[in-house]
């Protein structure tokens, strides 16, 4: 082949596992928001003949070699890259055999189902069984691919290449020996901070209008961006301008929905600034899952959590809410949403509790992969972690061990990521700091300068970059935890006056 007629076979080969995915993104989207549970198991079985044709077509043997053929040639440095990262993904699964991946589909989207339903019904028990059945296929996954260090270290690197367990060893024992005492100092120490009046009954449809203030605020474009509701809050990109969020209303909670909305809206516009000329190609969109986290954790955290952030909004918040907050000034509401201390759900943790809800779920999902738990009681395990490092105990497991969807989806390795995306997005705000003033640009209504130094800096390069390049080129210098941790202790210590 020649470059024109290399280029034009991609396209098409491109073309029509995007219409596959596209499909199974749109069922498996409805699936987690308004598809009738009743039609889950026919929805299942069509998903995974769809998958098994998608898989079938991808490693089939014509295209494998054709696509080896086009890695030998010079296509320039986008299709170049775009060429070995979808080569390095076909041969991986071409390792499986068809009606084995079939089946790993299968187990994936009963195990969500089967989640939903042990969560509502506050019953591990019912969940159990398909965990197990979700931890053996994920293993024999691995079997298949060739474990090339461990399994864990393997699976810690699909979702952020580099990382093994060695390193994420080094980074929580950072937090451990730094972050654990710190805790334990604010907490005998610091000064106590009431955040009761937000924990008052806040209807549903009120907190649909605060989000509707954050969306105008953010320059929420509805045409290229929707929400909508799921039982866990999650993003997910249907191309570079049709990206779907979801968030949770929580009565009993003023900011679950504004955090959890934020968060996911992080990730939206990590997708939405993609450059248009990746549109379509896997380096527009399969980005490490660390530096996805890093621009969520960023906008919930780094953004959203500073008192500019809500100098303009928290008086339009005060006025739908008026009887709830009516003697809550912008300071007390400052101090309120970044109260610190020991708390159940990981989604609604503070920063600072926050890598200590990671570490926990880090812990024992290494001991699952290297088959060291026992299942029965996986979920009086985990109260026992909870207790152990944030000295509460989860006494339900839908706000212990059920309170997150990943490991239904067979997603070892993921959770790390949320952690050292933080880590992530703390370098990040010490490099934009250098470059504009935050807290001005907020005070003053202009998030979008906000956005667009993220769009200039980060989201546009999609996935042609690996982290540590990123921090390269945006940093100027490597990854250092120490940053993040700095940044903490700093910031709780003025809060609490320490």
């Amino acid at each position: 082949m020649n470059k024109e007629e290399a280029l034009e076979f991609y396209k098409a080969y491109n073309d029509k596992c995007n219409a596959y995915q596209l499909a199974l993104l749109t069922m498996s989207f409805d699936m987690s928001t308004i598809a009738p549970i009743d039609g889950s198991e026919y929805r299942i079985q069509m998903m995974s003949i769809l998958s098994g044709e998608l898989f079938e077509y991808q490693t089939a043997k014509e295209n494998i070699e054709k696509l080896t053929e086009l890695s030998q040639m010079d296509l320039g440095e986008i299709m170049n890259k775009e060429i070995k990262l979808v080569l390095k993904n076909v041969n991986k699964i071409a390792l499986l055999p068809k009606e084995f991946y079939m089946k790993m589909k299968q187990v994936y989207s009963q195990g969500e189902i089967t989640w939903r339903k042990a969560k509502k019904e506050n019953d591990y028990q019912l969940f159990k069984e398909s965990l197990k059945e979700i931890v053996d296929i994920t293993k024999q996954a691995y079997t298949y691919y060739g474990i090339k260090k461990s399994l864990y270290d393997d699976m810690l690197g699909d979702f952020e290449t580099g990382m093994t367990i060695e390193k994420y060893e080094q980074f929580f024992d950072a937090i451990k020996q730094r972050l654990v005492p710190f805790i334990k100092k604010l907490n005998e120490k610091g000064t106590p901070i009431d955040d009761s009046l937000l924990h008052q009954h806040f209807e549903e449809s009120k907190q649909a209008q605060v989000i509707d203030i954050l969306k105008k605020y953010m320059g929420f474009n509805q045409n290229e961006c929707y929400i909508g509701t799921s039982e866990h809050p999650f993003t997910e990109g249907f191309s570079l301008h049709d990206v779907r969020i979801t968030t949770k209303y929580t009565e009993d909670s003023l900011t679950s929905s504004i955090f959890s909305t934020i968060h996911e809206y992080g990730h939206a516009i990590y997708m939405l600034h993609v450059d248009e000329k990746l549109e379509g190609l896997n380096v527009g969109r399969d980005m490490m899952n660390g530096m996805h986290e890093s621009q969520s954790r960023f906008l919930e955290n780094y953004i959203a959590k500073r008192k500019s952030f809500w100098i303009n909004n928290f008086p339009k918040v005060k006025n739908i809410f008026y009887e709830q907050l009516k003697d809550v000034t912008l300071e007390q509401f400052f101090q309120m949403i970044n109260v610190s201390k020991p708390s159940l759900i990981r989604t609604e943790a503070d920063e600072l509790t926050y890598p200590l809800h990671i570490l926990i779920r880090y812990e024992l999902e290494k001991e699952m992969v290297n088959g060291n738990v026992d299942f029965e009681h996986l979920d009086e395990i985990w109260a026992d972690k909870y207790e152990q490092y944030l000295g509460i105990r989860p006494h339900d497991a839908s706000v212990g061990i059920l309170q997150d969807i990943h490991w239904s989806a067979g997603e070892f390795g993921y959770f790390p990521t949320y952690a050292l995306g933080s880590a992530f997005g703390a370098q990040f705000l010490k490099t934009m700091m250098n470059d504009i003033d935050i807290d001005e640009q907020l005070e003053h209504n202009h998030f979008d300068i906000i956005e667009q130094w993220l769009r200039e800096h980060i989201h546009c390069l999609g996935a042609l970059y690996q982290a540590d390049e990123i921090f390269d080129k945006v940093c100027h210098e490597p990854f250092n935890p120490n940053v993040y941790i700095d940044y903490l202790i700093d910031k709780y210590s003025k809060i609490y006056r320490l």
